[in-house]
């Protein structure tokens, strides 16, 4: 039987469930429908296809060569009809049930996701955004397998396979806790480097930190590493409840400031900024919810704060 025969959006989207999960279960929650209908899919398209497609193993089901082949055309076939069926019907974020899925650190998030959500559930209530756990390095090959359709993230060197747009760039600052003995403004470099600092590194990468780090090392200096951790939440919180300090972009240490009542340093030392952009994959450029994302995206991040003192009230 031919594989091209009889097949629908409904199957294709089962077939990258059942890829994406290795689990007929999981797929069958993914896609909001009952096991047994999850089974008798992956049936019909071991059918279509004339192969396993998945096979058990110790660790559970794996992928076999030729499903692993024939994802990335899944892939882009389910991206063509739902973009065929949101032109033939035009996408009206009012009544829309997309679901978005974003890749981003907690940096981002907190810039971002509160605005976004406010302006999702006024214009597009039933409309769903995923922020998902994918590694920044990895965040290219997650969107060739659609895992993801937007990353807003700093990159050294970006992607050259994904599309760009810049949103804003962001300069760093210090944040320590109201009544710190030590870190008082002004600040100078000597003082600032012989602080006990908490880094922050998300997913396990430097290149934040770095911008830090080699501004200090061209003066010949080294600060002093206490606590090293992935979320910028979790760091502002220490800074918070002891005499560690956070160095951050600056739009990110205002919110932070604010929750946790912290203040706000200025580092008197010059360092380069962070360029933070959002990337997406070709398949998703002329969506139309996609770009309603973007758009949005774009709006919220590219907003400029009031200028004004870093130095936050308590």
């Amino acid at each position: 039987m031919s594989a091209a025969r009889n097949i629908d959006l409904v199957l294709l989207e089962c077939f990258d469930a059942l890829l994406h999960e290795r689990s007929v279960s999981r797929a069958a929650e993914r896609l909001g429908v009952s096991q047994s209908s999850a089974s008798e899919m992956l049936a019909k398209l071991r059918d279509r296809f004339d192969d396993p497609l998945l096979v058990r193993t110790r660790d559970g089901l794996a992928p076999t060569a030729r499903a692993l082949e024939l994802r990335p055309q899944v892939r882009e076939a389910i991206d063509r009809l739902r973009q065929l069926l949101a032109a033939s019907k035009g996408f009206d974020p009012a009544t829309s049930d997309e679901t978005f899925r974003l890749c981003t650190s907690d940096y981002t998030q907190l810039l971002l996701m509160p605005t976004l959500t406010r302006l999702m559930l006024a214009e597009a209530p039933h409309c769903t955004v995923d922020v998902l756990p994918v590694h920044i390095l990895r965040v290219e090959q997650a969107m060739d397998a659609g895992d993801i359709d937007l990353a807003i993230a700093y990159y050294p060197e970006p992607p050259p396979s994904l599309r760009r747009s810049p949103l804003f760039s962001d300069r760093y600052v210090c944040i320590a806790r109201p009544g710190h003995p030590e870190a008082v403004s002004p600040l100078s470099a000597e003082r600032f480097a012989a602080l006990p600092h908490v880094r922050v590194a998300p997913s396990g990468l430097t290149y934040f930190s770095s911008v830090v780090d080699q501004a200090l090392e061209s003066l010949g200096l080294q600060r002093r590493i206490a606590v090293s951790s992935p979320h910028f939440l979790l760091a502002a919180q220490l800074v918070s409840q002891t005499d560690l300090v956070l160095a951050l972009p600056l739009r990110a240490a205002r919110a932070l400031a604010a929750h946790f009542a912290l203040q706000v340093i200025p580092i008197p030392m010059p360092m380069r900024t962070i360029d933070l952009s959002m990337y997406w994959h070709e398949r998703c450029h002329h969506s139309a919810p996609q770009q309603w994302l973007r758009e949005r995206v774009r709006r919220i991040l590219t907003a400029q704060p009031a200028e004004g003192s870093d130095q936050a009230a308590a």
